[in-house]
């Protein structure tokens, strides 16, 4: 399966638009998942060691996951299940669908095994996004755990960006079996700014009591809350951005998004502007990784993303205090037998939290 890939099928879509590419690709995920062919799949193409580690009251059968972006609309979670991913996350969703920014958004450079976005959420709303969920991969009949992502959208201010969250979070949680709150998209107008002490304390701790509230109404327990964050912050906001995260109770981080930041002297190239994925953020993301982990006592559970393409550099994630892997454009440039291969690679790295 990679040697096709590698070969015949990512020549073909790579003479696209990285765009069209994008989306015939999710297009034929979609069309297996309506169909419900991933159990065959998985048995036969991509079978993957369990090796299950348990985090935030969820079992993930590999450490492994899909990070939002590839699916915003939860469109084929279960095939992506079926490939290997460990967990999938999907998103990211506004309360109402936005078309997202002006085409050319999406760039690649395969030199640097890297991709530029400027995708600005678009999608087709939350409620759309729970319904698809609840119609093809609802909770009791799923192979991994499923967070579903939640932004703001375009137009909405900063001094209401609270009633975006709350209304996407009460949209997506009963099909969600942890939710992950967006604040570092670099590709919508003052998203970052969330991370601001002045902004970020009421956002979490009203999302923390929304929760609490939703729970004790289906009385069920509080959904897993994770905060996202970006690899350009310095660590005097890092560490101020996660201390108020453990005041709010959430339940881990998901470190890191995509970058703004660019060292084209020594790259050698003018990226596109946007955020960047992909090898040039590796460092970062695991410096951001390790700073986390070692500020939290190693004992606060940590998504690590950014610049996974082979075994050595999930295991400077892991190294660093990952809990948990979530890739996005090693799957662009590697293919569906990647996942599978990555988490069977990655098997004797089981780790139990408590």
């Amino acid at each position: 399966m990679s040697l096709f890939y590698h070969k015949f099928l990512r020549p073909l879509l790579f003479k696209l638009d990285p765009e069209q590419a994008h989306d015939v690709a999710c297009n034929l995920l979609s069309v297996a998942e309506r169909f419900r062919i991933s159990k065959l799949l998985a048995r036969s193409f991509f079978r993957t060691e369990t090796a299950p580690t348990e985090l935030m009251g969820l079992t993930f059968p590999n450490c492994v996951g899909q990070a939002a972006g590839l699916d915003k609309d939860g469109r084929f979670p279960g095939m992506s299940s079926s490939l290997g991913f460990g967990h999938v996350e999907v998103g990211t969703v506004t309360p109402k669908g936005q078309p997202g920014n002006p085409s050319p958004r999406l760039f690649r450079y395969p030199k640097f095994n890297a991709l530029v976005n400027r995708m600005g959420f678009n999608n087709s709303g939350s409620k759309a996004l729970a319904a698809q969920i609840s119609r093809f991969y609802p909770k009791g009949n799923r192979r991994s755990p499923l967070g579903i992502n939640i932004g703001k959208s375009k137009d909405t201010p900063l001094d209401l960006a609270l009633d975006d969250y709350l209304s996407a979070f009460s949209d997506v949680a009963e099909q969600a079996d942890y939710i992950a709150i967006n604040i570092s998209s670099p590709n919508t107008p003052d998203l970052r700014e969330l991370h601001q002490e002045k902004h970020l304390n009421p956002l979490l701790s009203s999302i923390r009591s929304h929760n609490l509230d939703w729970s004790r109404k289906f009385g069920c327990s509080p959904i897993p809350c994770l905060l996202k964050i970006s690899p350009d912050e310095d660590y005097r906001s890092l560490e101020r951005i996660v201390s108020l995260a453990l005041d709010c109770s959430f339940d881990g981080i998901i470190a890191t998004n995509t970058s703004v930041y660019r060292n084209e002297a020594a790259q050698g190239v003018q990226f596109e502007k946007g955020g960047l994925s992909g090898m040039p953020i590796e460092e970062n993301s695991t410096d951001s990784i390790r700073f986390v982990s070692k500020l939290t006592n190693h004992k606060f559970p940590i998504i690590g993303a950014g610049g996974i393409f082979d075994r050595d550099s999930a295991l400077r994630k892991l190294d660093a205090g990952a809990s948990l892997l979530q890739i996005y454009t090693a799957f662009v440039y590697d293919g569906p037998n990647f996942p599978s291969k990555l988490a069977n690679s990655l098997a004797y790295r089981k780790r139990q939290w408590s």
